[in-house]
């Protein structure tokens, strides 16, 4: 496997406390009838895009909506048809917070207020679980192209799915005049306290680094669906910037080193932008600890 990294100046800042929200039925929009049409063929529904310079599918459900009793529990693998699934809108975020949620005074203004800080605002809801997909416009289903899978970083309190789309088409363009195209493909995964909450009950409960484990989902949904895109499940290669970076290697990690999925490499090469040099704390640290003691009294969950 190659493994690539690239240096980057960034602030990595610890997870946050949870903020409990109620799970909003948010759905995409409606397909407008001066939008062309792209449709795939899965085993579990046919998936309606849209095409302008590039072919775009956003929002496909990978895993079960992780509310209800399976609030804070592991991915469960998507159960349900999704027929006609329009896939034309805009994916709804995980629940996130703020990167500097008391202002963080300490950190120069000019620093806070960075255009790569920003983040989009959109639709926020618990039901997040989605895969969205961009290829070159007129890819069939048996080009077999590589496939970059996009893991995005902020910190794993905040972004989605949509922070690089607009840096992805252009690679996607150039790829294209190049005559090297690809499909990227982006995963949305839980964040903040829904994600990554700390903590002895939580590790006790099996429900520690929960983003992680969405992210490994994804990449299995890829292993089984992405051939039907147009893309290689031999040929991906995992990357990511700031935390996406961190996420990247953990899933070289994960399970023991084991990236395999039905008896295959999930996964071929590795790309990490920045991410941190600094270990992280124990799910069951100190910090992580006193972040999930104030989070259970707040919540009046505590007994």
């Amino acid at each position: 496997m190659k493994v690539f990294n690239v240096a980057f100046t960034v602030v990595h800042l610890p997870i946050a406390a949870l903020a409990l929200q109620t799970p909003l039925q948010v759905p995409l929009s409606t397909v407008k009838d001066f939008v062309n049409r792209v449709t795939v063929t899965l085993s579990f529904g046919t998936v309606i895009g849209s095409v302008s310079s590039i072919e775009t599918f956003n929002g496909i459900p990978y895993a079960d909506p992780p509310v209800g009793p399976l609030r804070l529990r592991p991915p469960q693998r998507l159960s349900r048809s999704l027929g006609e699934f329009d896939a034309t809108g805009t994916a709804a975020s995980c629940p996130r917070m703020p990167l500097f949620p008391d202002g963080a005074p300490s950190i120069p203004e000019e620093f806070r207020n960075a255009p790569f800080l920003e983040v989009e605002e959109g639709k926020t809801q618990e039901d997040c679980l989605t895969i969205s997909v961009r290829r070159t416009k007129g890819t069939k289903a048996e080009d077999k192209l590589p496939v970059l899978f996009g893991l995005f970083g902020f910190g794993y309190v905040n972004s989605d799915s949509k922070k690089y789309n607009e840096v992805v088409d252009k690679l996607l363009a150039y790829g294209a005049q190049a005559q090297k195209p690809f499909i990227y493909v982006a995963v949305n995964y839980r964040v903040a306290g829904f994600g990554f909450l700390g903590g002895k009950e939580i590790l006790a409960d099996g429900a520690s680094n929960l983003g992680l484990l969405d992210q490994r989902m994804g990449l299995e949904w890829v292993a089984e669906n992405i051939e039907s895109f147009g893309g290689d499940p031999e040929k991906v290669t995992i990357w990511g910037e700031s935390s996406g970076s961190i996420s990247v290697f953990n899933q070289m990690l994960l399970f023991n080193g084991n990236a395999t999925f039905k008896g295959k490499h999930l996964f071929q090469g590795a790309i990490m932008n920045s991410g941190s040099i600094m270990s992280t704390d124990r799910v069951d640290g100190p910090k992580a600890q006193h972040i999930y003691d104030n989070v259970v009294e707040r919540a009046g969950c505590k007994g």
